[in-house]
């Protein structure tokens, strides 16, 4: 008898153990084929849905009020939270590339079932229409502003595929600026020379433009002497670029050049036109940068002109007088912007650990200058244009009219120099003492100082000088601390 009941009860715990495990087995397996269903319908989502690339989409009261208002639509489905680890970071990321185009697109996310897949109506009919899954990455559908989808991604994806689709534009602007010429007075080292300036200053004020901007440029000529305008390295049309050789201003008169439209975009200059030689070195030139498009951006950017002056033309010791040829290797003072370089003044160029630094460089002077930075920096443009293959070097001679881009990195905390020098190749200090004839140095843009060729800064040196030029060097400025990065630590802003 008690064996019996012992047996009955031992029989029992099986049946129930059966059970429990049929149960445990069947909820799996219906778990299975709930996932194994929404996998293959996330499979035959572009094959057999009913919204597909490059056609318009069927639209949800939602999305056909955003439509309706012009907006284009950044559409997240997100699938079960229990199975997608990283949804949240996705999803912020998705919404944070969306907002960079403010009110043009609109950003919907729907979604994120529950175990019991309640979800609200518009969700329901946006998965029925879109397709959807119940694990793994969110969904993403870029639909334009005429209702057409555009593309599908899973998971996360970079800004530059939703700039493919829409493009960031920002619209053209027509630029106006009046530069002013002046007489006016600067202290090159103790001694004061006359200049002109452009609206006050030496150099004249930053022009910043945008390219595909429509620019014009009125000159006002409150000086003594006649001036004109040339816009170094851009791009004009052939009537601006006939009224550079052709237009004098003259004294007590003005004149607007015609509009041009900015390009290419880079670094460039703008300076006078008439007796280049003695004007520029007397402070008629500026910056003129065009930003590109699609610009680069950078955690700092320097822009930075330099300059060579003689003291003995500012203490009026030289016969030839600023600017012509002769006097160009007696050019001993060295200016960056509107400084005086002198070894223990450098400019100081703040920032923080981790940065990432542009420096825009132009040599305006009549002397090739020399920079050097021990930490090394890359030069990813010339004379405005992006270089094909970019290049790291610890030093760069920049002759006259050359313009550079360069890129350093605020490595670690400390005061880092960038050395400043002028050194002579073999050969320039002849070619700079042959004084050429008027009918010479005179084409292309009107001249009264010889050794200017047409349309470059005087004393334009051709590539021929570089820094394999065979023949002995001269070195014309010791070299000093010119820029000094200072870095402090605690990480990019």
């Amino acid at each position: 008898m008690d064996m019996s009941k012992s047996k009955k009860l031992e029989i029992r715990g099986q049946r129930k153990g059966f059970l429990f495990l049929y149960c445990l087995m069947t909820s799996v397996f219906c778990l299975l084929l709930l996932q194994l269903e929404d996998v293959f319908a996330s499979q035959e989502i572009l094959k057999t849905s009913k919204v597909k690339i490059g056609e318009k989409v069927l639209l949800t009261d939602l999305i056909k009020g955003l439509h309706e208002e012009g907006k284009a639509i950044v559409l997240v489905l997100l699938s079960n939270p229990m199975q997608c680890t990283n949804c949240d970071s996705v999803v912020d990321f998705i919404e944070g590339e969306a907002k960079r185009y403010k009110d043009d697109v609109a950003f919907i996310v729907k979604g994120g079932q529950d175990m019991l897949g309640a979800m609200d109506e518009e969700t329901v009919t946006l998965k029925r229409l879109y397709g959807f899954v119940t694990m793994g990455e969110p969904w993403t559908f870029v639909i334009d502003k005429e209702g057409v989808l555009q593309k599908i991604f899973i998971g996360r994806f970079t800004g530059k595929e939703l700039e493919d689709i829409f493009p960031i534009s920002v619209p053209a602007e027509i630029k106006e600026f009046i530069l002013t010429v002046r007489e006016g007075e600067i202290n090159l080292g103790g001694n004061k020379a006359m200049v002109w300036t452009y609206n006050g200053t030496v150099p004249g004020p930053e022009i910043r433009v945008r390219e595909g901007d429509t620019v014009k440029i009125k000159l006002v000529n409150e000086s003594g002497a006649k001036h004109g305008l040339f816009f170094h390295g851009l791009s004009v049309n052939p009537r601006v670029a006939l009224q550079e050789q052709e237009i004098v201003v003259d004294p007590g008169y003005e004149y607007t050049y015609g509009e041009f439209i900015a390009k290419p975009a880079g670094t460039h200059l703008y300076h006078c036109s008439w007796n280049m030689a003695e004007h520029l070195s007397r402070g008629l030139y500026g910056a003129f940068i065009v930003e590109a498009k699609d610009e680069q951006k950078f955690d700092k950017e320097f822009v930075y002109i330099l300059s060579d002056w003689s003291s003995k033309v500012s203490k009026g010791e030289e016969h030839y007088g600023a600017g012509h040829p002769r006097t160009m290797l007696d050019n001993d003072i060295t200016t960056i912007n509107e400084r005086v370089i002198t070894g223990d003044n450098p400019i100081i160029m703040d920032s923080r650990e981790g940065e990432k630094i542009r420096i825009r460089l132009a040599n305006i002077g009549h002397l090739p200058h020399t920079l050097r930075f021990p930490g090394g920096f890359l030069i990813t443009h010339e004379d405005g244009y992006i270089i094909s293959v970019t290049q790291e070097r610890e030093s760069l001679t920049i002759y006259p009219g050359k313009r550079y881009d360069i890129v350093v990195t605020a490595t670690k905390p400390g005061r880092w120099p960038f050395y400043h020098s002028i050194v002579m190749p073999g050969g320039l200090e002849e070619r700079l003492m042959e004084v050429e004839s008027p009918e010479k140095s005179h084409e292309g843009h009107r001249h009264e100082s010889p050794g200017v060729s047409p349309g470059k800064s005087p004393g334009d040196s051709p590539r021929k000088f570089n820094d394999d030029h065979e023949g002995h060097t001269r070195e014309l400025v010791k070299e000093v601390p010119i820029l000094v990065m200072s870095v402090t630590g605690g990480g990019a802003k």
